[in-house]
């Protein structure tokens, strides 16, 4: 074995080892640190707010489909050619209750009614006729009288001769049988005259029949012109001028503009609180119709907002939403056309999503507690007598800039 020198590798190392040991005991002779003496923290500020009086009511927020309040489907009620289409009826085009919209070839329909004019007047005659025949009858029936009251007496006269044998038997037969001629035209008369009355119930009957069919005629008539029902939106055009038409062909479409309805939809937390807000009286009525409220339906655009007046007037199908567990409501614009339209959209109009903003005055007590003042868990601090105090709240509806709890569910008093 060949031993090396080492001398040259165990320098480094004792150097290292000699300036630790060196280290520690300079430490050694360090003083003490001093000792550090605990500071009492010194408070938060924090900002007070006095809790004001009830709250007088607010608001729910919800949104919005506007919708047309109705959409009439015109179809033709009777057959025909289109003869008449104003260059006006246009999808799109505005259309005022009453504008002409199609005309369907009327001639034929103008023909019955002016035939059935001429069997009106026909059975007018024949009454008339019939009138005059019931006056000749009564005066012929008056003369027959007389006449069988003359037989009578000279065949009376007769029979009183041949009882004195101053009158021929031939004499006797031939009056009797004058007699009993009178008698037998006065009994035809009588019989004319029973007959009379039968014929004026069927004539009479045969008039209104005819009146009848007179009124259908001119009911057809009517049809073979189209009119608007309202004020509104032409949305659909079926048929051109020209085109033959079968009953109940779809002509065209209109959706109103006078009065328009937004399609909503409510939680059933808002429906708590507006039927809350109705008067005992109310209540009942309220399950079955939508509580009614005041809306301000509200349109944004190019970062303005532009407002309309409206109403909560119905549920939509009276039911909840299995998918959503929300209530369809509809709320309902009475003038959608805005008078002050100087800059802007002029008027709602169909599919615009639209905010809807419901004001509510709620039947109890409420405090409205800002949300700055609200801690976690639910609890509100006050200083009372410069002492501070926990409250644990639950609020029953949360708003933007806070929180509302009923006021018979809280220590908590205005003031505080």
């Amino acid at each position: 074995m060949t031993l090396k020198p080492v001398s040259g590798q165990l320098v480094p190392v004792v150097v290292m080892l000699g300036a630790g040991i060196g280290g520690l005991f300079w430490l050694s002779t360090k003083e003490k640190a001093p000792e550090q003496v605990a500071t009492s923290p010194v408070p938060p500020l924090v900002e007070t707010i006095t809790l004001k009086p009830e709250t007088d009511g607010f608001q729910i927020h919800t949104t919005g489909t506007v919708v047309p309040r109705r959409v009439v489907t015109l179809s033709a009620e009777v057959a025909g050619a289109v003869v008449s289409k104003p260059d006006g009826i246009q999808s799109g085009h505005f259309v005022r209750q009453g504008t002409p919209l199609l005309t369907i070839d009327p001639q034929r329909y103008q023909i019955e009614f002016d035939k059935l004019a001429s069997e009106l007047q026909q059975v007018d005659a024949d009454l008339k006729q019939l009138d005059t025949q019931e006056q000749g009858t009564r005066s012929l029936i008056e003369l027959a009288e007389r006449d069988v009251r003359i037989a009578g007496a000279a065949l009376a006269r007769l029979k009183d001769l041949a009882g004195m044998n101053a009158a021929a038997v031939a004499d006797l037969d031939a009056v009797e049988r004058t007699e009993l001629q009178a008698q037998t035209s006065l009994v035809l008369l009588q019989n004319t005259q029973s007959r009379l009355p039968q014929q004026r119930v069927r004539l009479q009957a045969q008039r209104r029949l005819t009146e009848l069919r007179q009124q259908e005629a001119q009911l057809n008539l009517d049809r073979t012109s189209l009119t608007s029902p309202f004020d509104g939106v032409i949305s659909t055009v079926a048929v051109e001028q020209g085109n033959y038409v079968q009953t109940g062909d779809v002509l065209l479409t209109i959706e109103e503009s006078s009065r328009l309805e937004v399609a909503c939809t409510l939680q059933m937390d808002d429906l708590y609180w507006l039927w809350n807000a109705l008067p005992e009286q109310n209540v009942a009525r309220s399950v079955i119709e939508v509580p009614p409220a005041k809306a301000t339906v509200t349109w944004q655009v190019a970062g303005k907002e532009f407002h309309w007046t409206g109403t909560l007037a119905r549920y939509d199908g009276g039911g909840v939403d299995l998918k959503t567990r929300t209530v369809p409501c509809r709320v309902i614009v009475d003038q959608p056309q805005r008078s002050e339209a100087s800059s802007g959209p002029p008027t709602l109009m169909r599919g615009m999503f639209v905010n809807i903003t419901l004001d509510v005055t709620p039947g109890q007590r409420l405090w409205h507690i800002p949300i700055q003042g609200v801690q976690p868990n639910r609890q509100v601090w006050t200083v009372r007598s410069g002492i501070l105090h926990t409250h644990t709240i639950h609020p029953v509806r949360t708003l933007p800039d806070g929180v509302l709890v009923r006021a018979d569910a809280t220590d908590l008093l205005p003031g505080d």
